[in-house]
């Protein structure tokens, strides 16, 4: 069922009959002008050019982590279930280990540490989820065509014992000829040919010195002998790897990242002084950078503004944020990089408001940070189509993580567990047991599902402005975020025609309906257009054990466009809809025969 805003109860429940009928003389009068204005229907327009191509986009930008320990993948109850999700979710690419599991201190097994030599041989029943076990994860990704991105913890190892780890994975005998042949290891536990690993990482926000180096230029410049090291040997034991390596987390676009290294900031931010050094001393050739980013409106369970009008603004300026932060994220690579053409960036961990799950004890920090709700919802879809316009080869991201699959506060879904392990694995955070997938399921699914191979050229036109609210958490001044936002892609057919062409339009306004005026340019349209929607009358609402489908996907319902390929499309409030237009261009008869 659908959780009402308290602020609409109130109102309603005290707008007295008086007020009522004196409002109505005022309007009526002309002396409330401003009442018309609030009332006026939004109007935008989209113009699509399917010409004009942008590239091919990386279908990466779909990723999620799914680490080795707290990750309910291990033990669920109803694992069908659970393959399940993972087959219709669009996943494209998984991180393991995840997070935060490097660390310089020695003790084996803890949460703090990932070593791989605890992490095979444990799956000997061969059950399909069980991903503490290294083969079992990358053999989820084999059936699901799942991309896997590895981790190296290069910070609490030898070298010689990060040799061992690819040589599990990648090795067809003992390819570095240390005496230990690591691959026979492998096929005692059932797997004989070697693992297609294309992505390796080394270890994990590496400027916080329990799992990397001091946050400062001597840190930096330490950080970058190591990948001295350490890079030449992954590239040959892996031959065609994809090297990634952490380098900074950044939320405050303005003010860059944090001037000195043990000034306070938001999510810790790396340090100006490292980053910069860092890029300076980087000698040996990388292939990505790591970025993450998270937004957090409230700290230690305080949010001013529950409840109020402004609410579900604190979570979409984060949007904003998100763009600003990359683009200075970018300037610093060109400015400073002597690696040219200097790395790309994968967006290594993202989630909505993380305060919650920093500040599990305070009622407030989840209820803050809307967390499970559409409005989280709406803002992983704001940001994946952004990351999805930038992903083509002329700009600079390449993948981007989710930071939980499962059973976090943010999670796609939620699982029950046969054991309790970890963070967040029920309770506040997630229902207790399964039932249901989580608004971000459908939107990510969606996004990922409905879209072509290639971006084309979009223009939006019209008002599209909200102001962020005045009393945010590290609100920078005068920011904005967009009403309305976009992505256009086309699918190729045979011999290069374009068959279909997908336009993603969300509306991040909570209350008002916008109307989106189309218009397709050059492009012969079949008349029928087929949409798909995600959302919900509330951005509060929310899937739960008790309501498990109260925002899922609907559709695919059928609308109609002009043959001047012009249309208007009513796009509500809390709502992502993807419309797919079909190409009515004829083929030549060589074409035809082929089909």
């Amino acid at each position: 069922m659908l959780r009402q805003d308290k602020r609409l109860h109130n109102r309603k429940d005290t707008l007295s009959t008086c007020t009522m009928f004196t409002a109505v003389l005022f309007i009526a009068a002309g002396l409330l002008p401003f009442a018309r204005v609030q009332s006026a229907e939004l109007s935008i327009e989209v113009r699509v050019s399917p010409h004009v191509e942008k590239g091919r986009i990386s279908p990466y930008v779909f990723g999620a982590g799914i680490d080795h320990k707290t990750n309910p993948l291990r033990a669920p109850k109803y694992p069908e279930k659970v393959l399940k999700d993972i087959t219709e979710s669009g996943l494209r690419i998984a991180r393991y280990p995840g997070g935060f599991v490097f660390n310089r201190n020695d003790h084996r097994g803890s949460w703090a540490n990932f070593y791989w030599q605890d992490h095979i041989g444990k799956n000997p029943d061969r059950k399909p989820t069980e991903v503490y076990d290294l083969d079992t994860f990358l053999q989820l990704c084999e059936r699901f065509k799942i991309e896997p991105l590895m981790q190296i913890n290069f910070v609490g190892e030898s070298q010689e014992s990060v040799q061992g780890y690819i040589e599990y994975l990648v090795g067809d005998g003992d390819i570095d000829r240390d005496g230990v042949n690591w691959a026979e290891k492998r096929k005692a536990n059932g797997r004989d040919k070697p693992y297609k690993i294309t992505y390796w990482q080394l270890g994990n926000e590496v400027h916080s010195y329990p799992q990397g180096f001091q946050e400062n230029a001597a840190g930096a410049k330490e950080y970058a002998r190591a990948l001295d090291r350490l890079v030449p040997v992954i590239r040959k034991m892996s031959p065609g790897a994809k090297v990634l390596v952490p380098f900074i987390n950044l939320q405050r676009p303005r003010s860059e990242a944090k001037l000195k290294p043990e000034a306070p900031d938001i999510n810790f931010t790396t340090s100006h002084e490292f980053a910069v050094a860092f890029l300076e001393h980087l000698n040996v050739k990388v292939d990505y950078f790591d970025w993450h980013f998270y937004a957090a409106n409230g700290w230690n369970g305080k949010y001013e503004y529950l409840d109020t009008d402004d609410e579900w603004k604190h979570l979409y300026c984060w949007g904003t944020k998100f763009r600003e932060c990359h683009e200075v994220i970018s300037k610093l690579i060109r400015d400073k990089c002597k690696q040219q053409p200097p790395p790309k960036l994968i967006v290594g961990e993202w989630s909505g408001d993380w305060t919650g799950g920093i500040f599990r004890q305070h009622e407030n920090s989840f209820r803050g940070s809307l967390m499970r709700t559409m409005a989280t919802g709406v803002y992983m879809a704001d940001q994946l189509m952004y990351m999805t316009n930038k992903s083509v080869p002329s700009e600079n991201i390449h993948a981007a993580f989710w930071h939980s699959f499962s059973n976090d506060a943010q999670a796609m879904f939620s699982i029950q567990t046969t054991r309790e392990q970890g963070l967040a694995y029920k309770g506040k955070s997630t229902d207790e047991g399964y039932g249901y997938r989580m608004p971000i399921y459908w939107v990510f699914k969606l996004l990922s599902e409905q879209r072509g191979e290639i971006l084309v050229e979009s223009h939006l036109q019209g008002d599209n402005t909200i102001d962020a609210p005045k009393t945010g958490l590290y609100r920078d001044p005068e920011y904005t975020f967009e009403r309305v936002s976009h992505c256009t892609s086309v699918s190729h057919g045979i011999s290069g025609h374009r068959d279909e062409l997908y336009l993603a339009l969300l509306n991040k306004d909570a209350r008002q309906l916008v109307k989106v005026q189309i218009r397709i340019e050059d492009w012969p349209l079949k008349a029928s257009v087929e949409v798909h929607e995600v959302r919900a009358d509330s951005y509060l609402a929310e899937n739960t054990i008790k309501s498990p489908n109260t925002v899922t996907l609907a559709g695919p319902k059928v609308d109609r466009v002009e043959d001047s390929g012009r249309m208007t499309y009513q796009l509500k409030p809390n709502t992502l809809a993807v419309l797919r237009f079909q190409s009515n261009e004829r083929r030549s008869e060589s074409d035809s025969s082929v089909n």
